[in-house]
């Protein structure tokens, strides 16, 4: 019998590497993000932070680790100043029009990913995120102008005689909330319909081939599914309100009433210790304190959104 030619094993040293696992790929992709984020987001923040231990003397700063703005703070959290109820004045605007942005989106992002064709979703949504291509500021006045006493919406109102006063919307907690929807509205549907269309089809059509109708799949199975994107939104939504100074002060007029009586919220009480004071490192550990609450916002919600997954 002639020699065979053995068949030449591969050999155990050699491995593959699939593209995920390319180090210098990964780290030349991740670079300028990695970059972009340290430089203007991390570094900024951490300063941030860092001056609110510094203190004040005689008008100048000087650098170092002192808790004095902290016990400060926290000396006049319930009196004085008020910190705390502007903190809960802050949570209950931000929730709440979190809330309705969520209940106004989800019904929007809905019809995009089941109901408008597939070849105009992508117009769809580019129509939706379309307020974000004029400026904040001027879309907050372009709303006072409608929701004002001698506004669009009263003289109207007025005209077909459906109420004989004008409904006082700006400087009220009404008009604060409705330019945080208008501001979150775009971005929410953006995230909700990406968590509708990762949403599998096949587990709608199996509920009602075995007889659940049209608001039992929704309700136990299609919102199940689409928790994330919920949680995620409404996170979101928190984080963007806590933070947002224009629409309280241009419709809110800084104040409004509510069960915590007339407090600023958190955000406009620190530009306005900004802007009355010298005590930059105060400012600062007043902006801490809401990053903190910004924080576990987010550590909270991701912890809910994996819940029961």
């Amino acid at each position: 019998m002639a020699n065979s030619i053995p068949l030449s094993k591969p050999s155990s040293n050699l491995q593959t590497k699939t593209p995920n696992e390319s180090s210098l790929l990964r780290w030349i992709c991740l670079a300028p993000a990695v970059i972009y984020d340290s430089l203007l987001f991390l570094l900024p923040l951490i300063f941030l932070i860092w001056i609110g231990f510094w203190t004040v003397d005689n008008y100048r700063l000087v650098p170092g680790f002192s808790l004095s703005n902290y016990i400060d703070i926290f000396q006049q959290f319930f009196s004085k100043s008020r910190y705390a109820y502007a903190i809960l004045q802050s949570l209950w605007v931000s929730s709440t029009a979190t809330f309705l942005t969520v209940l106004f989106c989800y019904p929007f992002a809905m019809a995009i990913a089941f109901v408008v064709p597939v070849r105009l979703q992508r117009l769809a949504i580019l129509l939706a995120i379309a307020p974000f291509w004029s400026s904040y500021i001027l879309r907050l006045y372009a709303w006072q102008t409608l929701l004002n006493k001698e506004g669009l919406i009263n003289s109207f109102l007025q005209t077909l005689h459906l109420i004989n006063q004008p409904i006082e919307i700006v400087f009220t907690q009404i008009g604060t909330r409705i330019g945080l929807i208008h501001y979150l509205a775009p971005i929410m549907i953006l995230i909700l319909y990406l968590a509708l269309q990762n949403v599998d089809r096949s587990l709608l059509s199996a509920a009602q081939n075995l007889g659940a109708t049209r608001w039992q799949v929704f309700w136990r199975v299609l919102l199940p599914l689409t928790r994330p994107g919920i949680v995620y939104a409404a996170v979101f939504g928190m984080i963007i309100s806590l933070g947002d100074v224009l629409s309280g002060i241009i419709l809110g007029g800084g104040t409004g009433k509510s069960i915590f009586g007339s407090l600023p919220l958190f955000a406009s009480m620190i530009l306005n210790e900004y802007a009355a004071s010298t005590n930059l490192p105060r400012t600062s550990a007043l902006a801490t304190i809401l990053i903190v609450i910004m924080v576990l916002i987010l550590f909270a919600g991701t912890k809910f959104s994996q819940s029961n997954q």
